[in-house]
């Protein structure tokens, strides 16, 4: 197997290893991906050539399982960040995905830090609600579609919860299906996510998305305002405007480390 250069980052825990093209197989993501005897990664970022005009990169994303996922939130914030710090980009830039292109900012502190870095995630489309039986117990989800699927429950938001209950909610959904637990508090939503083709992360940025538009559907969250949005890897900031045709995504992307490997 030829070396391979990479770069690990994370967003608020949720990992990834981001490599520049070509298009790795899939049995290779799973490897590198691998806690034991990989890199160790929630996924892998394959940087390829933009599909539209004044795009930066298009963003390939192989879950950890190997399997292709179309959007992800925390992964788009590292991409940004690579792409700011490696290709000398400065101001807005667009990334391509297979939901199509995101616009994304890379924030600055006054030394030129990073700090964190905002995605227009485009609009948000809710599908109704969905009813899951799981172990004889009757669970009631809003379906929302953040460019993946997500079935958000508003539920204890725990990682046993998640783990327990996560997986049979994501086979009961042709694809797969990527399982919130969520609970408001005054100003902002706790929530944990089961990812299909992860399990339980640290963080999943479309999950706070769909989380946020349906407690704004609810009415448990203003719409048009900021919103803190607490996950077990720390928080996410989200706005969902009135008529959903907007959901802007803020948090931080951090570089672990950078190598070569032949796996």
């Amino acid at each position: 197997m030829p070396p391979l250069r990479f770069v690990k980052y994370h967003g608020l825990g949720n990992d990834f290893v981001v490599v520049d093209g070509p298009l790795m197989d899939a049995a290779r993501a799973v490897r590198l991906c691998d806690r034991h005897r990989g890199l160790g990664a929630d996924g892998v970022l394959t940087l390829l050539p933009p599909r539209t005009p004044g795009a930066a990169a298009t963003m390939h994303i192989h879950n950890a399982d190997g399997s292709v996922a179309l959007m992800c939130g925390n992964g788009i914030r590292c991409v940004a960040r690579h792409l700011a710090e490696t290709r000398g980009l400065s101001g807005p830039l667009t990334i391509d995905t297979d939901s199509g292109p995101r616009a994304c900012t890379v924030h600055r502190g006054p030394g030129g830090e990073v700090e964190a870095v905002s995605v227009e995630m485009g609009p948000a489309r809710l599908l109704g609600e969905q009813l899951f039986t799981v172990g004889g117990e009757k669970l009631r989800a809003v379906r929302v579609d953040m460019g993946n699927p997500h079935a958000v429950l508003f539920d204890e938001p725990t990682v046993p919860r998640a783990a327990r209950i996560g997986p049979a909610i994501e086979r009961q959904v042709p694809g797969g299906v990527n399982v919130g637990f969520v609970r408001p508090w005054p100003g902002g939503l706790d929530l944990v996510v089961w990812e299909r083709g992860c399990g339980v992360t640290d963080a999943c940025g479309t999950g706070a998305c769909a989380a946020a538009v349906a407690s704004v559907q609810a009415g448990t969250i203003p719409a048009g305002q900021p919103v803190e949005v607490r996950l077990p890897g720390g928080a996410h900031t989200i706005t969902v405007w009135p008529d959903l045709s907007r959901v802007t995504m803020r948090g931080p992307a951090e570089r672990v480390f950078q190598g070569e490997t032949g796996l």
